[in-house]
């Protein structure tokens, strides 16, 4: 009998359309796969509102369509929901394994994760912790020039801007050299990242941008811009370890991979790039090291710049990567020979679920025993 599958999306995070795209070409590529041919049935979809925050359950079917996904969308304020821990604790462990579509704050943070690993819930939630390190693009970058040696990785000068640090931090950055970019510490899908060609003269604009920055999120980063090319490297993560997905270059206007860039068809190419190519090798060997250190327990993505001057530099971590159509996970994936259903097929089959440690205390008072 196939596994059962559900999935949970939307959210209330700035990514919501980026969770609610990665489900459509899921969905899509499942009903155009032959029925005798789905690796797993499709059972429930959760649907947490941006409205209020509440889930609501639409029910799969096989004649379901985008349409009527549309639909229920649409309407589903009007409809009774519950909290996300109500929701996990009224599906039974033993029959549905949950995919987790949420994509940035709550989604890919720790916070469900942390809620899923209280409910018992197998899924692809993987470890709180671990996302929430990844989600933190100061941490993170923090971590990886801890990990590994400039000669292999170098991370950007980077400055961390609070509220209460920002007229500081612009002034800093005033007095770098060269170009610089602004963007959010925590939020995805690169909202408010934005290019400073000359930052000397845009002290206003960035105070501006800082300010609509924490609305929506604590903090941001003041990063230098590394002239170069932009790539990205995935993986997906199975009990006889990492496989590393083929690495993938984003061609974007002026070099600079933004939001405009990433939700505009026809601005930004993707492509594979040869495993044998040295780019893809030295790529591949870092994003290895970095994955190969954290707990991960079902897939990744890493993105990096390649300087002008041959270096590689290490930009930030994709706990949940996006599952759009064209988008560059589904590229690697292309690449790689596996479709989305394939991987997501791969990945329940596969994955270590991640599993609560024993504290060491209880241990000791039972050995006391």
């Amino acid at each position: 009998m196939p596994l059962p599958v559900s999935i949970l999306f939307g959210g209330l995070s700035s990514e919501y359309n980026g969770s609610v795209s990665s489900l459509k070409n899921l969905l899509s590529s499942y009903m155009s796969t032959e029925e005798a041919d789905r690796p797993f049935s499709v059972m429930n979809l959760y649907h947490v509102s941006r409205e209020d925050g509440l889930v609501r359950k639409i029910r799969f079917h096989n004649a379901f369509t985008i349409a009527e996904l549309q639909a229920h969308l649409s309407g589903s304020a009007s409809t009774h929901g519950r909290t996300i821990p109500a929701t996990f604790d009224a599906i039974e462990p033993n029959e549905e394994y949950l995919v987790n579509l949420l994509h940035g704050e709550f989604g890919e943070d720790g916070g469900v994760q942390t809620i899923a690993a209280l409910s018992g819930l197998r899924g692809t939630f993987g470890d709180p912790r671990v996302a929430s390190l990844t989600m933190n693009k100061y941490a993170m970058s923090a971590f990886v020039s801890s990990l590994l040696p400039r000669e292999i990785v170098s991370v950007p000068h980077t400055i961390l801007v609070n509220p209460q640090n920002a007229y500081d931090a612009v002034r800093t950055a005033m007095s770098l050299h060269g170009q610089i970019v602004i963007k959010p510490n925590s939020l995805g899908s690169s909202l408010f990242a934005k290019l400073f060609k000359c930052p000397q003269s845009a002290e206003q604009e960035m105070h501006t941008l800082l300010e609509s920055i924490f609305t929506y999120d604590l903090s941001a980063v003041i990063q230098e811009f590394i002239p170069g090319d932009e790539y990205t490297c995935g993986c997906i993560i199975g009990s006889s370890g990492l496989v590393m997905l083929p690495v993938v270059k984003v061609d974007a206007p002026n070099q600079f991979y933004g939001s405009e860039q990433k939700s505009s068809t026809g601005k930004t190419n993707r492509y594979a790039i040869s495993d044998g190519d040295d780019i893809s090798i030295g790529i591949k060997s870092v994003a290895s090291a970095i994955a190969s250190s954290l707990n991960l327990c079902n897939m990744a993505r890493f993105d990096f710049r390649f300087s002008n001057d041959q270096k590689v530099y290490f930009l930030e971590c994709n706990y949940i990567p996006g599952l759009s159509r064209n988008g560059s996970f589904e590229t690697m994936l292309t690449h790689f020979g596996m479709n989305v259903v394939d991987l997501i097929s791969w990945v329940a089959s596969n994955s270590i679920p991640f599993k609560n440690r024993r504290h060491y205390i209880a241990n000791a008072d039972e050995q006391l025993l």
